[in-house]
């Protein structure tokens, strides 16, 4: 009896010693493209990574940013951020793992899991899924502790030195007919492409309607402000998220992912109170 008693209070005394071991890392580092994708930013999901990472806490940069002079010094600040793909036929699983500057993990979360037929929304619900281990970690950073030490060489630790190549994996669901015809579930992969608008560094605003109704975007240092006609105030923004036209969608009542398609039109997609994938789309002025 004794025995069981103390298995079960030594695993209960080790979940919390697990979220202060990772308030030792300042940084948490997001790849522009995981290895299971075919592209950079396939589904929107390293924006979105990078945007929960932020909203539970965690100070997150994209890995093409520019480095905090801290993490230039001592790259063991930071944790850098893998998300393995487990799907099957039916079911998306996805597992967030954080690894180290010696390429060890030392955090992994369960296997979230979406039965979506879209693959766009079905890999948005297991991701946010895997992210309630994260939430639950309440984190904080501690700059009392001390992250390991960077090694002694000048070489750079195993992950570091992995480049980021995109695996093509076959998909393994047999196609179904969409419940959404606006996101088909055989759609291929976004192309993120140049917008003309937003290379144009003269505009300082850009033009969209829906619904007969008109909007702007302003630019500004972290992103955008985004309007509606004859309003003075912006009713939300548009936060950059390291790729040139993805970025984090903040509002009162919203909080998601932003881009551009090629065609110039802003698509915002967030969940709703029911947990399903909403997706808003504001055309173009040039394109009315």
């Amino acid at each position: 009896m004794k025995r069981i008693i103390f298995i079960i209070t030594f695993f209960i005394g080790s979940i919390p010693m697990l979220a202060q071991d990772l308030d030792q890392y300042k940084y948490v580092i997001v790849p522009e493209e995981f290895e299971f994708s075919k592209e950079k930013n396939q589904f929107q999901l390293n924006a979105l990574t990078k945007f929960l990472f932020e909203k539970y806490g965690f100070e997150t940069l994209m890995k093409s940013e520019e480095k905090p002079a801290d993490l230039q010094e001592n790259y063991c600040l930071g944790l850098n951020t893998k998300v393995k793909d487990n799907s099957g036929l039916f079911v998306t699983k996805l597992v967030i793992q954080l690894e180290d500057c010696r390429g060890n993990i030392v955090f992994e979360t369960k296997e979230g899991r979406s039965r979506e037929k879209d693959y766009k929304a079905a890999h948005h619900e297991a991701l946010r899924d895997a992210f309630s281990d994260i939430e639950a970690l309440n984190y904080s950073y501690n700059q009392g502790e001390v992250a390991a030490t960077a090694p002694a060489n000048d070489k750079k630790p195993k992950a570091a030195e992995k480049a980021e190549v995109a695996q093509s994996k076959p998909e393994t669901r047999a196609p179904e007919a969409p419940e959404d015809a606006q996101t088909p579930a055989t759609a291929p992969a976004e192309v993120v492409v140049e917008n003309p608008m937003i290379d144009n560094d003269s505009a300082k605003e850009l033009e969209f309607e829906k619904d007969n109704i008109s909007y702007f975007l302003e630019k500004s240092d972290s992103g955008y402000s985004f309007f509606q006609e004859n309003s003075q105030e912006p009713f939300a923004v548009l936060a950059k998220s390291g790729e040139k036209n993805s970025f984090i969608y903040k509002s009162l009542t919203r909080q998601g992912v932003a881009y551009f398609d090629e065609g110039g039109n802003l698509v915002v997609e967030y969940l709703n109170a029911e947990n399903k994938s909403v997706k808003l789309v504001y055309k173009a002025s040039a394109n009315q």
